[in-house]
């Protein structure tokens, strides 16, 4: 769904303030690949970034063929703040409480005159708004429930981060325009493609119940898969869904509280 957004000329998402943000983050919390690249690319092409000039590369994105994706910067409390005001936002809109789209994640992503966002497909809800640039983005879906299954195991076994092995069948071609987004709901497969100038983009993801529950499913599959079990796909038998939801909460809760024992013990 294709939607307008008044960001564009937001202080904290110009050129240099996506810079300086880089900087911040830094190179731990930033991928890079080459601009340039085929739409099906399931192995990637990432490169290191180097720690002393990431803001300079960030600004010199019209001539060094890069494309830099900023993730989580939820992790600076400004940019957590602009996430949280636009998930929020959404929730009202749509008629659902704000405290139950959770998970929330930013990502911004600049890139070269001629970049291209391989064919993959994201687990959670995007919110991807254009903010410098002119782009196109293709949407389109699984061949089948098989296809989708195979994809969908691949992400888990991390060999794949969401890209796609084959182009899947396109069913939507949208311009993206400073002032221009787009909801991309979850397992949508979709791939974007630059104009003749840079393009910075803001990305928003967020869960909610429906959408963590199926990711939970999958992450409990792939781990039982390691011991040569084949778990049933999610859907199937929705009581089993309920309890490998269950365990995986469980496993998460426990997991979180470790890792607070062991930052308390330092």
């Amino acid at each position: 769904m294709a939607f307008c957004h008044g960001l564009a000329d937001h202080p904290s998402l110009g050129l240099d303030a996506i810079a300086d943000l880089a900087e911040q983050l830094g190179p731990e919390s930033i991928s890079a690949e080459r601009a340039a690249k085929p739409v099906i690319t399931a192995d990637g092409d990432f490169r290191t970034v180097a720690a002393e000039n990431i803001g300079e590369q960030v600004r010199q994105l019209a001539a060094n063929d890069s494309w830099f994706t900023l993730l989580n910067i939820e992790q600076v409390p400004a940019y957590r703040a602009l996430v949280d005001q636009i998930v929020d936002a959404v929730g009202e809109s749509s008629g659902q409480r704000p405290r139950e789209l959770r998970r929330r994640m930013g990502f911004v992503f600049a890139s070269s005159p001629g970049s291209v966002t391989a064919a993959h497909f994201d687990i959670e809800h995007s919110l991807l708004l254009q903010l410098q640039g002119n782009r196109t983005i293709g949407l389109g879906r699984f061949t089948d429930e098989q296809n989708r299954e195979n994809e969908v195991r691949r992400y888990w076994s991390g060999s794949s981060f969401g890209r796609l092995e084959t182009m899947p069948a396109q069913e939507l071609e949208l311009p993206l325009s400073p002032g221009a987004a787009v909801y991309i709901p979850p397992y949508t497969p979709h791939w974007v493609t630059n104009g003749d100038e840079t393009s910075l983009s803001l990305t928003v993801t967020f869960f909610d119940r429906s959408n963590e529950a199926e990711s939970l499913v999958q992450a409990f599959n792939a781990k039982v898969s390691q011991l040569r079990v084949h778990p049933a796909p999610y859907g199937r038998h929705p009581l089993a869904d309920r309890l490998k939801v269950g365990v995986m909460r469980g496993y998460r809760a426990v997991r979180r509280r470790g890792r607070t024992e062991t930052s308390a013990s330092r």
